[in-house]
């Protein structure tokens, strides 16, 4: 008699496993990439101000300013530290908040789906470009995932309030807010009313509590006039979109995710309809402050992220398989967007229809691949997708990754970002020395100048918005806060003005009130004394 062996079953990779995955990756990214220029500005800002969150102009609402002067806290020791705190805090919270969301998740959807959309989402966020990481449109984001798994597993009262959170650190973040109450409607119609009508009675109320801060509702006011208005430039908008895709590997293939999820959920068009009002609130936002920053498409990363989970989740459960279409796809993609941004920026600069052709042709390829793959047939094999979606994620924080391929900043690359952290160190911790650690001084210089020097000033505008934008924009300079801030060069207490002549064209400013013939000079600054020192 013979016996036949059973069929060995393949061993689940445990939880864990993957979760140390995902976390390589992350951990290796805070180790070693700080914090964006943007979020340093304000960091600075409100570290050299002696008037706090409340009465420091810059440039973010009263409850992002808060955020920040909560998370500067941690900012101690040298700044490689003090940064890699702040982030860990901030990844803290991401992680929370992806947790919320599969808690709520698997409410209505498999523990699968639940875990996979939820993982995704998480990481999107953890591994965000270093330009997103910690902006107002970037804490929207994480607050709007908070806001879907509340709604779904807690309190749609609760879920309101991060709704809220998510309009008032940034105001222009309301289409994030919005792309969360839609999540919430396609899954819980029935949790949504609740959780929108609070969010705007809230929101409301807070808002109105935020303007009793004095000057609150004047700077409000009066930064619009900062930004350029809205703009209509097509092409611009276009390329503005081009360039996040080529940056995010997984918004380039959100087609082909869209067209698997139709291919294998019941309500075939609820999340193609969400997706495309989501990436066009997202995208008239930025039209409307008429600024080509990428940061300000921070939530289609983890829109996108979370779409390309839950195609592969639900189609693995349909069929017994991952879609391959789309894990093969998102690999091709993903490593001739690398390769793109991985070139100089010349190359950049001068061969971006090249580029931009190639990524629409794989993406059109990838879309028709996945509109016409079979059913049936395959492995359930999930350790690969788990591998190209981290991959995928990976692209943006990368050395030498730029912070768009031929956008705003497209010469900025982490690693070089991380090179100018170094030198503006060593070179403001010379001027420090050099003029005095309590020594008072008004700086005309981007935000991150304050940061590194760190030497008090009398002003509330430890970065001079007003007067830089005044030079170009005459309605900037009737506003009563241009007078306030121009008046800080006259006040009596301050020794030095410190400014940064690739910035602001300082001269007529200076002139008659301090000497800068008798200046400190490096590379990036020019420290004047004042005239009568």
């Amino acid at each position: 008699m013979t016996t036949v062996e059973a069929p060995r079953r393949r061993t689940p990779i445990r939880g864990w496993v993957w979760a140390a995955v995902a976390a390589l990756p992350v951990a290796l990214t805070a180790a070693w990439i700080g914090l964006g220029h943007d979020v340093r500005y304000v960091l600075g800002g409100l570290d050299v101000s002696p008037f706090g969150a409340t009465g420091t102009f810059v440039h973010r609402p009263l409850a992002y300013r808060w955020l920040a002067e909560g998370l500067s806290v941690f900012d101690v020791g040298s700044v490689g530290v003090g940064e890699g705190l702040v982030r860990l805090v901030a990844l803290a919270l991401t992680a929370g908040a992806a947790w919320w969301l599969r808690a709520g998740l698997r409410q209505r959807l498999p523990s699968g789906e639940a875990s996979a959309v939820a993982a995704a989402v998480g990481l999107a966020l953890a591994l965000a470009p270093n330009w997103d990481f910690l902006q107002p449109e970037w804490v929207a984001a994480v607050s709007g995932t908070a806001a879907i798994g509340a709604a779904l597993r807690t309190s749609s009262l609760l879920a309101g309030l991060l709704l809220a959170l998510a309009v008032l650190v940034g105001y222009a973040t309301l289409p994030v807010a919005l792309i969360a109450l839609g999540v919430i409607a396609v899954l819980d119609r029935r949790r949504t009313a609740l959780a929108g009508i609070t969010a705007v009675v809230s929101g409301l109320a807070l808002f109105g509590l935020s303007l009793l801060a004095p000057r609150e509702w004047r700077w409000l006011r009066e930064a619009w006039l900062l930004n350029d208005g809205m703009a209509r430039d097509l092409g611009s908008i276009a390329r503005f979109m081009a360039n996040e895709a080529m940056l995010v590997p997984l918004v380039a293939v959100l087609p082909a995710s869209l067209v698997v999820l139709v291919r294998v959920s019941r309500r075939r068009w609820a999340w193609p309809v969400l997706t495309v009002l989501a990436l066009a609130l997202v995208l008239g936002a930025a039209v409307v402050q008429g600024q080509w920053f990428q940061y300000h498409l921070a939530a289609w990363v983890p829109l996108a992220a979370g779409l390309w989970a839950l195609a592969v989740a639900r189609w693995t459960l349909v069929h017994g398989r991952p879609p391959w279409a789309l894990v093969g796809a998102t690999v091709v993609v993903l490593f001739a967007a690398r390769v793109c941004l991985g070139a100089s920026y010349a190359w950049r600069s001068g061969h971006g229809a090249l580029a931009y052709g190639l990524l629409a042709g794989l993406v059109v390829a990838a879309t028709l691949a996945c509109a016409f793959e079979p059913g049936r047939g395959g492995r359930q094999v999930l350790s690969v997708p788990v591998l190209v979606g981290v991959l995928a994620l990976t692209v943006p924080i990368l050395p030498t990754t730029p912070y768009s391929f031929d956008g705003v900043h497209a010469d900025y690359t982490n690693a070089g970002r991380v090179d100018i952290e170094h030198k503006f160190t060593e070179e403001m911790l010379a001027v420090r020395d050099r003029i005095g650690a309590d020594t008072p001084v008004t700086y005309l210089a981007f935000g991150d100048i304050a940061y590194f020097t760190r030497n008090p000033t009398p002003c509330r505008y430890p970065s001079p918005a007003h007067l830089r934008r005044g030079m170009d924009l005459p309605s900037v300079r009737d506003t009563a806060s241009y007078a306030e801030n121009l008046a800080c060069l006259s006040d009596p207490s301050v020794r030095y003005v410190v400014v940064q002549p690739l910035w602001i064209d300082a001269a007529g400013l200076v002139e008659g009130r301090f000497d800068c013939t008798q200046a400190i000079v490096n590379d990036d600054v020019v420290v004047c004394p004042r005239a009568d020192n």
